[in-house]
């Protein structure tokens, strides 16, 4: 029996350490249990690393090594890659990265996948076994109907859950279909698939635990789809969060079958209170007179929102930062979330920005929407970058956090001031922790 090692490198997201302990504050992500669910287990003996709450053994014997590549980890996965390779064990590099920059990841890896694993892996890994594997697998879809079927569920007896504050995960849908400038997912996955909804059904009743999060980044793009996947759930009795544009709230039914589903926290990016920056990313459908109402209908039905907001637009000035704080406080954003404008390669922003001569960084560590990588319009790259860390640190102050919450006590507050708490914790790191220090330009040097 062969031995293969499935490595997710760290994406420094948010995490509890306690001595040998962490634990990620995040859900379990679904990348490295779905590639061994289609993984022959009498053939393979799998082990599965995900580096932000375990670290990767570096002296392990592994036959084959598969790395999932996101941009802001692509330095590491190299890294990871070109270590392995040099004890003469085989790498396949795979990820939204390497499909978008395949040429640039060929040079780390034995063999690269492009595009949906799916239904290249099971070639792949038989390519292996009879010594043929191929330098590059591609998924060339040519179906029209954006069906994503035969899934088997993820292996999620391969992973810790004690790692995660949400281990159980579940993903309906893939890809969205809007074309925010920013995005990479339309890069990724061109089209937007759906899974049936009985094989998501067959998923969440393997889910041992009764919360799950959902983790599509745009779960109802297909309203009729997600109003049978709701009403599906509903005998499941799960609690259950998302993600969700804002155009969610227009539809009552759909507000109440997500209640009924048991939805309880949606993050939905609300990005600016600038109508005009909102049109120039391609936002429009977002319309800032509407915000108020949106965050009525959510909370009426007792569904917390984590509101995301962007900085960096070419219409912003240094008086974002202190209008953007008012307005989340006044909507009473249950868990604000802060991002740096980040143009990732093949968005049309990145192709914008390279046009103008603005990108001042290609070190792949800084892209993580928490780093300045281009040169802003209206403000300085310092002023960018100090504005971003004063919102934080603004918005988590305990007075702030205890009026958006109020006084009222409901099943969700335990959510709320969870939630309030990580980006509190976050706050103390972008104070004191040497990775946001700089504001572009910062070269992770660490070993792996």
């Amino acid at each position: 029996m062969k031995k293969l090692l499935l490595i997710m490198p760290d994406a420094h997201m948010h995490k509890i350490i306690l001595g040998p302990i962490r634990k990620s504050l995040r859900e379990a992500p679904l990348t490295l249990t779905t590639l061994a669910a289609m993984t022959d287990k009498t053939r393979f003996e799998i082990l599965i690393i995900d580096e932000s709450i375990d670290p990767v053994p570096l002296d392990y014997q592994a036959d084959l090594v598969g790395i999932s590549v996101l941009t802001g980890t692509a330095c590491r996965a190299y890294r990871f890659a070109d270590h392995f390779r040099e004890l003469g064990i085989p790498v396949v590099l795979g990820g939204p990265h390497v499909t978008i920059i395949p040429d640039e990841a060929a040079l780390h890896g034995d063999a690269i996948v492009i595009g949906m694993a799916e239904r290249t892996w099971p070639q792949l890994l038989d390519d292996f076994l009879s010594g043929s594997m191929r330098s590059r697998y591609e998924d060339n879809d040519k179906e029209k109907s954006g069906w994503l079927a035969d899934v088997p569920s993820p292996r999620i007896d391969l992973q810790r859950r004690s790692g995660y504050v949400l281990p159980d995960t579940v993903q309906a849908t893939r890809g969205c279909l809007r074309r925010c400038d920013f995005c990479s997912v339309s890069a990724v996955w061109p089209k937007f698939y759906r899974r049936p909804v009985a094989d998501v059904i067959r998923d969440i009743r393997n889910l041992p635990g009764s919360r799950i999060a959902i983790n599509d980044v745009s779960l109802v793009d297909d309203v009729a789809y997600a109003k049978e996947l709701f009403t599906a759930m509903i005998p499941l009795k799960k609690t259950w969060g998302g993600l969700a544009t804002v155009e969610v709230a227009d539809d009552e039914e759909l507000l109440d079958l997500m209640y009924a589903s048991g939805c309880r926290y949606l993050l939905i990016g609300f990005e600016s209170f600038n109508q005009e920056s909102l049109k120039n990313i391609r936002k429009g459908f977002n319309r800032i007179d509407q915000y108020s109402e949106i965050m009525r209908r959510l909370h009426a039905r007792d569904i917390s929102v984590q509101g995301t907001m962007v900085f960096g637009f070419d219409e912003d000035t240094t008086d974002v930062f202190r209008e953007t704080v008012e307005r989340v406080q006044e909507l009473k954003i249950d868990i604000p979330r802060y991002s740096i404008y980040t143009p990732y390669p093949g968005t049309p922003l990145y192709d914008k920005l390279m046009r103008e001569e603005r990108i001042l960084s290609h070190n792949w560590e800084d892209y993580d929407t928490m780093h300045v990588v281009y040169r802003p319009a209206r403000m300085t790259p310092d002023e960018l970058y100090r504005g971003f860390k004063w919102t934080y640190e603004e918005s988590f102050r305990l007075r702030h956090i205890a009026r958006r919450l109020g006084p009222k006590v409901t099943l969700n507050s335990a959510i709320n001031f969870m939630g309030n708490l990580t980006y509190k914790m976050f706050v103390h790191r972008l104070r004191h922790d040497p990775r946001y220090e700089a504001p572009h330009g910062y070269l992770d040097t660490r070993p792996i």
